[in-house]
């Protein structure tokens, strides 16, 4: 099995893990401004695969709320992760698979998960992706402006890593719902994909 596997999710569904449309390449993928990459047998060689790429984007990895451990299980795992992470956390978790983005790229290292997933959108069609990994560790770099869904069941909530944001968390703002399409972050990110 291929390390990630992408398809287009039928308009009927959203949460039927198998179920497969028509295939998305890497590189259809990557034209949407998702990078996307399964790097290292360990956890430390793919933190630090985040941690090279976030640098070669020029995030300022060693600044304090740029770097912060996750765990998408946040009532188990609050401990391990700074107070604003967990608060971003529940209220993603409130959106359980609703439409989210952020208002500026994170870089995100998965370094331990049971075959997690997320759907991003594909603004050119209207469509949703499916991208699924047969193994839990990956990185991804995600663009401004884009919409995702992250749904909150057993594929995800394992899944723990580190993220690195652009800005400090407390400057970087998730958005849900309708937050995002008034954003102008979403409408530069619309113009530029579509």
């Amino acid at each position: 099995m291929d390390p990630v596997r992408a398809y287009y999710l039928p308009t009927d569904s959203t949460s039927a893990i198998d179920a497969s449309g028509p295939p998305v390449s890497v590189e259809q993928l990557d034209a949407l401004g998702w990078k996307i990459s399964n790097v290292g047998d360990s956890p430390d060689e793919v933190e630090q695969a985040g941690r090279k790429l976030a640098q070669e984007l020029g995030f300022p990895v060693t600044q304090k709320g740029c770097s912060l451990p996750f765990s998408f299980n946040p009532e188990q795992n609050a401990a391990m992760m700074d107070p604003e992470m967990v608060a971003l956390l529940m209220k993603a978790v409130k959106v359980n698979n609703g439409d989210m983005g952020f208002a500026n790229e994170f870089v995100i290292a998965i370094t331990n998960g049971a075959k997690p997933y997320f759907d991003v959108e594909d603004v050119a069609t209207a469509g949703w992706i499916r991208v699924h990994f047969a193994v839990g560790r990956f990185v991804i770099s995600a663009p401004t402006g884009a919409k995702f869904r992250l749904p909150f069941d057993e594929h995800n909530r394992e899944s723990v890593g580190t993220v690195f944001f652009k800005e400090t968390l407390s400057n970087h703002g998730l958005l849900v719902k309708e937050e995002i399409d008034n954003h102008p972050a979403r409408k530069a990110y619309v113009n530029a994909h579509t």
